[in-house]
């Protein structure tokens, strides 16, 4: 198809400074789109303006390339415009409208027309700007306008992985190239629609019923200083844009609808978390933690993050603006407060940030959920494959679907073995071609707390919990039996005493009566079958315990970065857990060489690096608009078997679920709560005592330890007796005299363990 000649149509309405920016900026510029024989035509609107004037005579005294025309009186923004449509119609040329408040780049004429030709059905292009409704790019930033260089440089970050062009439903008039094609078969604008506005939408819906369509240029880029002319006038605008969208709508029902479908799409969400990845003012990269599952409780997973946290804030603060989503009450339980350079971000607000970390496994679609609506790029830990392998764990299985959507769609994933590597890439086979990540958590003893100084030795204790996988309650019975006169205490199923085995129901514990078990051991035992890493071995080494541990991936990866060990015995399987033991305890201590292995600052150190390099990369826009799509997919068909598993008839859910627990939980009563069941009684549960939704984590352990056969008794007395429990001290009619059941049960125990 031969090229066809353009006309560059500028009309001008006062304000001669912004003139000449956009006139000088076009005829330097001009030369790219040569090929097309582009001819400059500026129409003045403001007969008188002196300023004006003068400034269109200088140019054609200057011989500049450029047509000027003269209205003998004010005609308006759309009349105006059509003087030069008419014209470029009655030459069989293509036309570019340009606003006089716009500003002209290197590229941004060559990539216009580039996309404008992509395909024979566009009419209409225009490209991106910082002021320009759905062509804008950033969408939004800060509160003042940016200059034409910084407002250019912003796009320039966001465009770069973006495809060359978007079909949208219209075009933005500030900057439009609208095909010969169009006025030849539709007209130009209406001129009912006044000074301006929407008249352009107009134009855009009439070619559109035929078939005709608008794209946006990612890769050409015009700055816009927006409504400057209308500026000049009395017009009421607000009430003016009203009346034109009326009157639009009136013209064409299917526009509004057209760009709402649009605003909803992956690519248009994915444009605005885009805006995450530009830079602060001090240059640095927008970093989030999701840390709305640590919950106020102590695990490895919540002591790795705030590890994480401490050593990233003190050393990457000039690289890295570092935030963590949590509640007010997590984030000073965890002393997250007193970490200079970490800022808090409540759970749920909107925010603009580049990369978004999740130190666990998504196991609630609203773990992927949270991470999407935060930032652009998306990274997860996957800590193990437990879950998945361990068959209690893995009844309700939801969650492995949403480690294949992770697999898939993540920007990128960290780990924290080998071994936690490898068991999850050869499960979601579709994660060896993400970018991964993989160190060993510190095996540097100094990186782990010690206990108190050791105490008289008065049982060996091994950790666990009621899982099957960790093994605590088979290898403390086997202990226990074959070591008759030697006490021993296991963190597993149940609160009971039998002989010389005493067992704690695991999570029933304060941390105070767990650490002084772990001061007064003789030997710390652990069994595990299966771990991502072992924080209860380092803290055993770092404490100088005897160390006695199932020879497992997990394991044997630590003691490689470990030299001299004394005091340490791996264990094959169960028939040589005794032997092992005994040997431990002739040891009396442990000691090993750790300059070979890593601290938190090292491992920090790599983590933000991997997330500088995937903030770098060239598909970031490509995965974004990947994955939003694939999520409102999962979204869809988790919604879709809700409402497969609702009984016939049934009312249909609350538009929120915790919502309703919340309202519901003043007046449920402990008989009621105990009549519930798994998940809904731990809601609800959270609900009556903390007065709060039930973070993630909680509410799977507690979830999967009723599974395993826990009290609900148990699980309140948690609840009602840990730090925020307390804080609330709500009182719940009979639950105390549950509790006090329960503990007539456990007192001996308890008082033979630690007195009182």
């Amino acid at each position: 198809m031969p090229v066809r000649p353009i006309d560059v149509i500028v009309p001008i309405y006062k304000n001669a400074e912004l003139v000449r920016a956009c006139v000088d900026s076009l005829l330097l510029h001009l030369p790219e789109i040569a090929a097309h024989k582009p001819r400059l035509l500026l129409i003045n609107d403001s007969p008188g303006d002196e300023a004006v004037e003068a400034l269109l005579q200088a140019y054609l005294d200057g011989g500049a390339a450029l047509a000027v025309q003269h209205n003998e009186k004010n005609l308006g923004f759309v009349r105006t415009v059509n003087l030069g449509l008419a014209r470029a119609q009655a030459q069989g040329h293509d036309v570019l409208l340009v606003n006089s408040d716009t500003q002209t780049f290197p590229g941004t004429l060559a990539e216009l027309l580039k996309a404008a030709h992509a395909d024979p059905q566009i009419g209409f292009a225009c490209p991106r700007s910082n002021n320009a409704s759905i062509c804008s790019l950033p969408h939004f930033f800060g509160g003042t306008l940016p200059t034409p260089a910084q407002a250019h440089a912003r796009w320039a970050e966001l465009s770069r992985t973006m495809p060359a062009l978007h079909f949208a439903p219209t075009a933005v008039g500030f900057y439009l190239f609208i095909a010969h094609g169009v006025l030849a078969n539709h007209g130009g604008l209406r001129e009912d629609f006044g000074l301006g506005y929407e008249e352009e939408n107009d134009l855009v819906m009439r070619a559109g019923k035929v078939g005709t369509r608008a794209v946006i240029a990612n890769h050409a880029f015009a700055y816009h200083a927006g409504s400057a002319s209308f500026s000049l006038t009395d017009l009421d605008l607000g009430a003016h844009k009203q009346s034109n969208l009326q009157k639009l709508t009136g013209f064409h029902p299917e526009f509004l609808p057209l760009v709402r479908r649009y605003e909803a799409s992956a690519a248009f969400r994915a444009e605005r978390l885009m805006t995450g990845l530009l830079k602060d003012a001090d240059g640095r990269l927008k970093l989030v933690f999701d840390l709305t599952g640590m919950g106020q409780h102590h695990n490895g997973t919540n002591e790795q993050a705030v590890a994480v946290l401490r050593s990233m804030a003190r050393r990457q603060r000039d690289r890295i603006r570092l935030a963590g989503m949590a509640t007010a009450e997590s984030f000073r339980f965890h002393g997250l407060d007193r970490i200079e350079g970490l800022q808090r971000v409540e759970p749920g607000a909107p925010g603009l940030h580049g990369v978004a970390v999740r130190m666990s496994q998504p196991f609630d679609l609203h773990h992927i959920n949270v991470l999407e609506a935060m930032a652009p790029i998306n990274l997860f830990a996957m800590l193990d494959t437990i879950a998945e392998d361990c068959g209690p764990l893995a009844v309700d299985g939801g969650f492995i679907e949403l480690w294949d959507h992770t697999a898939t769609h993540a920007n990128g994933l960290f780990f924290i073995s080998q071994f936690s590597e490898r068991t999850f890439c050869n499960r979601h086979p579709a994660a060896f071609k993400l970018p991964r990540w993989q160190s060993l958590l510190p095996t540097q003893l100094a990186s782990y707390a010690k206990v108190g100084s050791p105490a008289q030795s008065s049982h060996v204790l091994v950790l666990g919990n009621h899982f099957p996988h960790k093994g605590s309650d088979t290898a403390a019975r086997t202990l226990a039996a074959a070591l008759p006169t030697i006490n021993v205490v296991v963190l597993g199923t149940d609160t009971l005493q039998v002989g010389n085995l005493t067992s704690f129901r695991s999570g029933l514990l304060e941390p105070e009566h767990i650490e002084r078990l772990f001061n007064e051991a003789s030997v710390v035992v652990l069994p595990s079958h299966e771990e991502g890493f072992g924080f209860g071995f380092m803290h055993t080494l770092a404490a100088g315990r005897p160390l006695v541990a199932r020879r497992i991936p997990a394991t044997e990866e630590i003691m490689a970065t470990l030299d001299n060990p004394q005091g340490v015995f791996l264990f094959e399987d169960n028939s040589s857990l005794v032997a092992a033991c005994k040997q431990a305890l002739q040891a009396g201590s442990s000691r090993v060489e750790d300059s070979r292995g890593k601290s938190w600052d090292d491992w920090s150190d790599g983590l933000a690096a991997f997330c500088i390099a995937l903030a770098a990369r060239d598909d970031v826009f490509e995965r974004l608009t990947a994955r939003i799509a694939a999520g409102d997919l999962l979204r869809r068909a988790r919604r879709g078997d809700s409402l497969r598993e609702q009984p016939a008839g049934a009312p249909a859910a609350p538009a929120s679920d915790m919502q309703a627990t919340l309202s519901d939980a003043k007046s449920t009563d402990l008989p009621t709560l105990l009549t519930m069941e798994g998940r809904r009684f731990v809601e609800h549960a959270y609900a009556t005592l903390l007065l709060r939704p039930a973070d993630e984590s909680g509410l799977r352990t507690y979830v999967d330890e009723i599974g395993a056969g826990a009290h609900k008794v148990d699980i309140l007395e948690a609840l009602a007796h840990s730090t925020e429990g307390r804080a609330r001290d709500v009182k719940l009619a009979g639950l105390e005299e549950a509790l006090a059941e329960r503990r007539r049960q456990r007192r001996p125990l308890l008082k033979r363990m630690f007195g009182g």
